[in-house]
């Protein structure tokens, strides 16, 4: 089938999706009084079913699975889903597992049609992208977060920038910012917080230096966001997730999920779909998981999700 969307580049908002769950579950032990109502107030806020969905509660020491979702909305354009994650928690052997889904990956979606995966979102919302990863890995997927992209800049602007060591120097030019980025400690906007996260071809070490320094940012907005001058930016950052999140993880959720996978989380371990990327005969270029690879991390999430 033709491509019905334009390409565009993959953002870095699930990492952060994934911060601000942890922040909000973070919070709920160490404040009280009108911040900690304000945290729930907001935790509400964002709270978005999917269709016809029931929200269950969370089986207590169950595993679950969790799909963050970076969407790339502008006015009068749905958009759709360049960062998919699924994440994958187990309580009772304390692990955890974060995979990265290939945007470009071909999947077929529940209709029987062949697409790219990160189209699903802009056919069918969080539910399509939701039911497809279910779909292509056979698993059940109840819990979802997502944001839009422009939530990271808003993010590092709500907790005043943040500061990073830029290991080298680069520039950066697109239609919203154009900037020199100096070696060394700089502190950044959070628009110029997204070119230096973004940034690749300049880093003489390729996608893994533009990973690097999306975990410097990633990192300085976990700083800020628990630090002790965040309670006083309650407003600004209510209103970033208001505008930018929704999740069908109430507050009680993410805090059981916290607190039950604390030591899953510190030891996060990495799945990786491995395949090549190529033109297929409808003339568009799509990466394509290796059969191997496939029924070897369909094994793995199978095996991280069975019961003792």
């Amino acid at each position: 089938m033709k491509s019905r969307i334009d390409k565009r580049k993959p953002s870095i908002v699930w990492r952060v999706i994934s911060a601000i769950l942890l922040v909000i579950v973070l919070l709920v032990s160490t404040t009280t009084g009108l911040a900690f109502l304000k945290i729930q107030q907001t935790a509400n806020s964002i709270l978005t079913p999917l269709d016809g969905e029931n929200i269950q509660p969370l089986a207590s020491m169950k595993p679950v699975n969790v799909l963050l979702i970076g969407v790339d909305e502008r006015k009068n354009d749905k958009g759709r889903a360049d960062a998919i994650m699924l994440l994958s928690f187990n309580p009772q052997t304390k692990k955890a597992t974060s995979l990265s889904i290939p945007r470009d990956m071909q999947v077929t979606i529940p209709t029987g049609e062949k697409t790219k995966i990160n189209h699903t979102y802009a056919y069918g919302g969080v539910k399509e992208t939701v039911e497809t990863v279910e779909q292509t890995f056979d698993i059940a997927i109840p819990y979802y977060a997502k944001i839009n992209m422009d939530g990271l800049i808003e993010l590092v602007d709500a907790v005043d920038g943040v500061t990073v060591d830029n290991p080298s120097a680069f520039s950066w030019n697109d239609r919203r910012l154009q900037k020199e980025y100096e070696k060394g400690k700089i502190h950044l906007t959070g628009l110029e917080a997204s070119g230096y996260a973004r940034m690749r071809k300049q880093d003489p070490l390729g996608d893994m230096g533009r990973q690097i320094r999306q975990r410097q940012v990633l990192e300085a907005v976990g700083e800020k966001l628990a630090g002790p001058g965040m309670l006083t930016k309650m407003e600004d950052i209510a209103s970033v997730m208001k505008n930018n999140f929704s999740t069908n993880i109430g507050f009680d959720v993410a805090a059981q999920l916290a607190q039950e996978n604390q030591a899953g989380f510190k030891r996060l371990k990495s799945l990786k779909l491995d395949g090549e990327g190529y033109i297929a005969n409808d003339g568009i270029w799509y990466f394509f998981a290796s059969e191997e690879s496939m029924q070897q991390t369909k094994k793995k999430l199978h095996a991280m999700l069975a019961s003792s």
